[in-house]
C-alpha cells in the first residue's frame, strides 16, 4: 500500500506548480483587460464630461433630476490649482428652483443633446 502513494507522489511533473501559477496569472490578465480597464476608461470619459460642463448645459443628477447650470463653484487647492467643486442649477419643470449639487452627481443630459443635433 505504500509503495502505491509513493509511486503516485512521483507520478507528477515537476512543474505542475509552475503550471498553476501561469494559470492564476492568466486570469488575473483577463479580468484586468475585461473588467478593471474599461471601467478605468469610462470613469475617464465621464470626468472629462464633467470637467467641460459650462454654465446653460442640460444636466440630469444622479438622483434623477433635470436642470441647467446656472453656476461653477470652484475652488483651489494647496499647490494653487483650481478646480471645479459643484454646480448651481435650476431644476426644471420652471427653473425657479436652485440647487448646488457636488460635481460627482451631475451627468449631461444626452436627451437634450440628441434633440439639438436633430434640429
Amino acid at each position: 500500500m505504500m509503495n502505491a502513494l509513493f509511486l503516485q507522489a512521483a507520478a507528477q511533473p515537476e512543474n505542475s506548480g509552475m503550471v498553476n501559477i501561469l494559470f492564476i496569472v492568466g486570469i488575473i490578465v483577463v479580468f484586468y483587460f475585461f473588467m478593471i480597464r474599461p471601467q478605468r476608461q469610462q470613469q475617464k470619459k465621464i470626468e472629462a464630461e464633467r470637467n467641460s460642463m459650462k454654465v446653460g448645459d442640460s444636466v440630469v443628477t444622479s438622483s434623477g433630476m433635470y436642470g441647467k447650470i446656472e453656476g461653477v463653484c470652484t475652488a483651489t487647492d494647496q499647490k494653487g490649482n483650481t478646480y471645479v467643486e459643484s454646480f448651481i442649477i435650476k431644476v426644471k419643470p420652471d427653473y425657479q428652483t436652485r440647487i448646488q449639487i457636488s460635481k460627482d452627481c451631475v451627468y449631461k443630459d444626452l436627451n437634450d443633446a440628441v434633440a439639438s443635433q436633430a434640429k
